[in-house]
């Protein structure tokens, strides 16, 4: 399988595929996706997308500013509150919303690693993952690395990629684009089992968080 390497302005770590991936049938959610992914999006180089076991693409309009829907989103603390998939959020060093090289710990249930058949796991926490924010460039890009706490004799169970543009369309208006890449053994488990599920809470995220950046005060 040919890889992808898509470019952005900023270098940041690379993201590796882990083990070998089978081809997957055309036309699951994560191909789908994979086929409509952004041109526009900042990715970290050598990331090989492309060969991932897992990737989506989510999309929305917003109306409201870039600013706002950007002050919602790096208040990470405050996601269990409007987006189901995600909880226990706390940010290390006592900030109260993400910043340039942000260190973080939550929650993440859209990719679970409490999958069958693990061996070769230790676990101290394995529905936790630890984050750190690599791409800071307000009020438009936001990604971060996250990994899984558990470890199998391959590297961590889950390792990904979530990536945000948020791009004005109008004075107060904007569409936010929504892209995630993941590799581990939890990922290639959910790519057979329910390839649709990652698509689907990124779904929910973008509702969310549109309901609240569109609340008037």
């Amino acid at each position: 399988m040919a890889a992808t390497t898509i470019k952005g302005a900023t270098e940041l770590p690379a993201v590796t595929v882990t083990g070998n991936v089978k081809p997957t049938p055309p036309g699951d959610t994560v191909s789908r996706d994979w086929a409509a992914r952004s041109p526009e999006m900042h990715w970290p180089t050598t990331m090989l997308n492309g060969a991932a076991e897992i990737f989506t693409h989510n999309q929305i309009e917003i109306n409201a500013s870039c600013v706002t829907v950007w002050d919602r989103l790096v208040q990470a603390e405050a996601w269990p509150q409007w987006c189901p998939f995600s909880g226990k959020v706390q940010i290390w060093g006592g900030a109260t919303v993400l910043q340039k090289n942000s260190k973080f710990t939550w929650v993440s249930s859209d990719l679970p690693q409490d999958i069958p058949a693990l061996g070769n796991v230790s676990a101290p926490s394995p529905e936790k993952v630890d984050s750190v924010v690599t791409e800071f460039d307000p009020p438009n890009r936001l990604g971060w690395r996250s990994y899984g706490r558990a470890w199998t004799i391959h590297g961590p169970l889950v390792d990904s990629y979530h990536n945000w543009y948020i791009k004005p369309i109008g004075a107060k208006k904007c569409v936010v684009t929504f892209e995630e890449v993941a590799t581990g053994l939890a990922a290639r488990y959910a790519r057979g089992a329910y390839p649709e599920l990652v698509h689907v809470s990124h779904d929910d995220w973008l509702q969310g968080l549109k309901r609240l950046s569109e609340i008037r005060k």
